[in-house]
């Protein structure tokens, strides 16, 4: 089944959508997934159309469907929680097998510090584990107080990217 909201492959019976979050089913009927239908609309002229208007024809009904590739889930899951500053509560999802941490507008998280390097650190998931790597920043990254180069975490380890403080969640 295809979720009606985000069009990726969802579990039959499943009440979420577990790519977008979108709401599979209808209050009353907990054991049924229900998918909303769109009513043919017929175009008489050109200007009916929008950007968003798929034509299907005949010809395109006829035709074999494709098959339909599912997206693999990741084997893994991790946020980081942002435990001071403005950012105080926000929490960052690593669903990547390499995640960059710093500055640079390119980080897959980016923290705004004076005291982090553009380039402060990487997180790996490796054999299992979430491994931290520090990138020879300027101002150290510390697990639970100690300065490390590279350290296995472990959940609700407290993670200094210079003066930036992070707590490490994992499932």
């Amino acid at each position: 089944m295809l979720c009606p909201n985000c069009e990726q492959i969802v579990v039959e019976g499943s009440r979420f959508c577990m790519h977008c979050g979108f709401h599979l089913t209808l209050e009353g009927w907990a054991d049924k997934t229900v998918a909303e239908r769109v009513a043919t609309t017929v175009c008489e002229y050109l200007e009916d159309f929008s950007e968003k208007t798929k034509v299907i024809s005949q010809e395109t009904l006829q035709q074999k469907p494709k098959k339909m590739v599912k997206t693999p889930k990741p084997l893994f899951f991790a946020w980081l929680v942002s435990l001071e500053g403005p950012d105080k509560g926000k929490d960052y999802r690593i669903i990547k097998e390499k995640t960059s941490i710093g500055k640079s507008e390119d980080s897959d998280i980016l923290i705004k510090n004076d005291f982090v390097s553009r380039n402060h650190a990487v997180l790996f998931y490796e054999k299992h584990k979430y491994v931290l790597n520090d990138l020879q920043s300027t101002n150290h990254t510390c697990v639970n107080d100690k300065k490390i180069s590279r350290r296995i975490l472990k959940d609700n380890d407290v993670i200094k990217f210079g003066e930036a403080v992070y707590k490490f969640k994992c499932l």
